[in-house]
């Protein structure tokens, strides 16, 4: 139960794909302890998943460009944690061009329901962009470090966005979320120019977990009357809504 490529040992400047990966549990992999700055990974294409598309554990200067990796019909189940993509540390990072789908984990009473588009540890840094992330059982995008978005969909997630620490956005769109359009833990710092958002249920917009700092610029949406724009799972937020917020 590996990556279909698997790095074992520190590789710089190495580059995958295009290439085609079918049924694996992992498309691509590096052990523990591997180092791989400016690894590239371009073209993957990648179905069947049984846990994870892509995972970095430490990746400075890497490039993930054009890429579709869609997760197995049959959801994870018990340690094995799904994740379109996961980076565990490295700055300078890209990716873009790309979508992740599916993956999730089964809702079990009592236990928290994982599963994610695209996730990143604290420490890193670096851009998303024209990414879509779609029908994932947790985040569409579970972003910690400090990162730049633009030009990302997340549709049909628990929590469209999960934004940890330092994220400062474009344009984002969120659709259908069960949770929240966005998540934004405590302490985080979210600036984002333009909030594009609709759904049919009454799921609040946004959800603040204590003292964050959050400004959104603009806001184009499509909800049911009444829903709420802001639920606090804490004290101390700052909330700045902008032009069409409401």
């Amino acid at each position: 139960m590996n990556g279909a490529a698997r790095l074992r040992v520190d590789a710089p400047d190495v580059t995958i794909g295009p290439v085609v990966v079918q049924d694996a549990y992992r498309a691509v992999e590096t052990d523990a302890g591997v180092d791989t700055p400016r690894i590239r990974i371009r073209g993957l294409k990648a179905t069947g998943l049984t846990r994870d598309g892509i995972r970095l554990r430490a990746a400075p200067g890497a490039l993930i460009e054009d890429f579709d990796l869609t997760h197995a019909d049959a959801p994870s189940t018990g340690e094995h944690l799904p994740q379109g993509i996961a980076i565990t540390a490295g700055t300078g990072i890209t990716i873009r061009n790309g979508r992740v789908a599916r993956f999730r984990m089964p809702v079990e009473p009592g236990k928290y329901t994982n599963g994610d588009g695209i996730a990143t540890e604290g420490g890193t840094s670096g851009t998303i962009a024209n990414t879509l992330a779609e029908d994932n059982s947790d985040g569409g995008f579970d972003i910690k470090g400090t990162w730049t978005l633009d030009r990302t969909i997340a549709r049909r997630n628990g929590r469209d966005y999960r934004f940890w620490n330092t994220v400062t956005a474009g344009t984002i769109t969120a659709e259908g979320w069960t949770s929240a359009a966005v998540w934004i833990g405590k302490g985080a710092r979210v600036r984002i120019d333009h909030l594009i958002a609709s759904n049919d249920n009454a799921a609040p917009l946004l959800i603040v977990a204590g003292s964050t700092d959050v400004v959104i610029t603009r806001c184009t949406l499509s909800r049911p009357t009444g829903a709420p724009l802001v639920k606090s799972e804490g004290s101390g937020n700052r909330v700045v809504l902008g032009a069409g917020c409401k």
